[in-house]
């Protein structure tokens, strides 16, 4: 492989509503795509999910930009290898989602000059050709959370996510359980609780949730192992597991555990993918999340999610959700609940680049002539 031109754009996308989750709140998504292209007019496309604010993991949007301008980008357009892969092997101690971007980029690259599709290039198996719909709800008011599942059933989403913090209390996910007995609910509460705040999770047992997401803010995740009562609902991990030596600490807790898989967050489809085998190998519930990103990230997001042994529809929803227009064509879409799977060469469907440059507010490019 041989990069010859790296442009990384800075892009605005303004959101539809004000995502609220317990850690913060969202209306307008900066993200940073990258494109790579080669002498002979080949080109790739990634994006990096950092947010502008280390609400979610410490890594940022002005970290990622900082490290690929110095760093990243130059010492891939002064290399030549034969795998997007390699480039895990060149930086130490890298920022996952910086990271995560630029190989996505080169995948996208790399399959579409072998005319594949980069997701079953990777994994070698046959994709599902459709995958059900996953919503994600951020914290409203009763009335308006009611209202937003309403609308969801009639569009036909049967799994509910729902934000949840300790200022909300058990009443309302209670009276919805009851309310909804035809929706499979699970449960988010990005590391708002404390240990000792347990009996309240444990109140949440008894609801036949799918799962409750990263309900404690912990420094290690061996604390958990201090849970030792019985406990029947899965416990999900998202953004406490960022490496692979942190998954397989996964295996050594008391109750049964699941992995929401997200691809910038593990630093990469290498990652991601090795993240995935140690799930299936030790009977680790995984299924695919979302970073509030375009279409760029979120349709290799689609892709995972069609592999099979996914233990629920993942977080993903049409792109019209989110944003009026997005960066991909076709949109993400699920009519009546379902989606049918892209599977196109490289990340599966094309770039709208007239739409990428009418919502860049800056951008880089680096060139390097052999």
């Amino acid at each position: 492989m041989i990069i010859e031109k790296i442009t990384m754009f800075h892009v605005q996308l303004p959101m539809k509503f004000n995502f609220k989750t317990a850690k913060g709140s969202l209306n307008l998504r900066d993200t940073i795509i990258i494109k790579v292209e080669s002498p002979n007019g080949l080109s790739g496309f990634g994006e990096v999910v950092a947010f502008t604010t280390p609400f979610y993991t410490s890594e940022t949007f002005a970290d990622s930009w900082k490290i690929l301008e110095e760093t990243y980008l130059p010492e891939i357009l002064q290399k030549e290898f034969s795998h997007p892969f390699e480039i895990h092997e060149f930086f130490r101690n890298p920022l996952p989602m910086a990271l995560a971007g630029l190989e996505n980029a080169l995948l996208d690259f790399y399959f579409k000059g072998k005319n594949e599709n980069l997701i079953t290039g990777l994994f070698q198996e046959k994709l599902a050709d459709k995958i059900p719909r996953g919503a994600v709800l951020g914290q409203m008011s009763d009335e308006q959370t009611i209202k937003e599942i309403d609308q969801l059933i009639n569009s036909g989403v049967k799994r509910i996510k729902l934000k949840i913090s300790p200022q909300i209390g058990t009443d309302l996910i209670k009276k919805l359980v009851k309310r909804y007995p035809q929706i499979t609910f699970a449960l988010d509460a990005n590391r708002s609780f404390q240990l000792t705040d347990w009996p309240v999770i444990k109140e949440l047992d008894e609801l036949g949730l799918a799962c409750i997401e990263e309900p404690f803010d912990i420094k290690d995740l061996s604390e958990l192992k201090l849970l030792t009562e019985n406990f029947l609902t899965p416990i999900c991990f998202d953004e406490s597991v960022q490496d692979l030596e942190s998954l397989k600490i996964l295996t050594e807790l008391p109750f049964q555990t699941m992995l929401n898989v997200k691809i910038g967050r593990l630093g990469g489809l290498y990652q991601t993918q090795k993240a995935i085998e140690f799930c299936r190998q030790h009977q680790i519930g995984f299924w695919i999340g979302s970073m509030v990103e375009s279409g760029i990230s979120k349709i290799l997001h689609v892709q995972l999610a069609a592999l099979s042994g996914n233990a629920m529809a993942g977080d993903l929803s049409d792109s019209k959700h989110y944003f009026d227009i997005d960066l991909i064509q076709p949109e993400i879409a699920f009519p009546n609940g379902w989606m049918t799977v892209p599977t196109g060469i490289g990340i599966g469907l094309s770039v709208n680049e007239t739409l990428l440059k009418g919502y860049t507010v800056n951008k880089l490019i680096m060139t390097y002539f052999r």
